[in-house]
């Protein structure tokens, strides 16, 4: 996933909307979807817990003090999930589109 990262001073407005755009346009939400993958597998292997049922616990409270404070992963499952979501979406959309043009030819 691109990040923006600046270091010595915040940009400006223009710098920014640039540089943002620029980061928009590499985005692949596949690549992301692979990245995210690990990053969950990491937490899963460190933890010995899958993301899915760490994030059901999480959402109600329902965790040991440890891993109550793991906003990180909740973060990234919850991206994962959204990034898949948006990924099966899309090859819906292809898939249909597909066969509505079967249909018309």
């Amino acid at each position: 996933m691109p990040k923006l990262v600046y270091t010595n001073s915040a940009p400006s407005p223009e710098e920014f909307r640039r540089d943002l755009l620029q980061a928009m346009a590499r985005v692949n939400p596949v690549d992301d979807l692979i990245e995210l993958t690990a990053e969950l597998l990491d937490f899963e292997r460190k933890y010995k817990m899958s993301s899915e049922d760490f994030y059901l616990h999480y959402q109600v409270g329902a965790l040991a003090d440890e891993l109550q404070h793991c906003m990180e992963w909740a973060d990234a499952y919850d991206t994962f999930v959204q990034t898949k979501r948006l990924i099966e979406t899309a090859l819906m959309r292809v898939a249909v589109q597909q066969m509505d043009n079967r249909v018309a030819a």
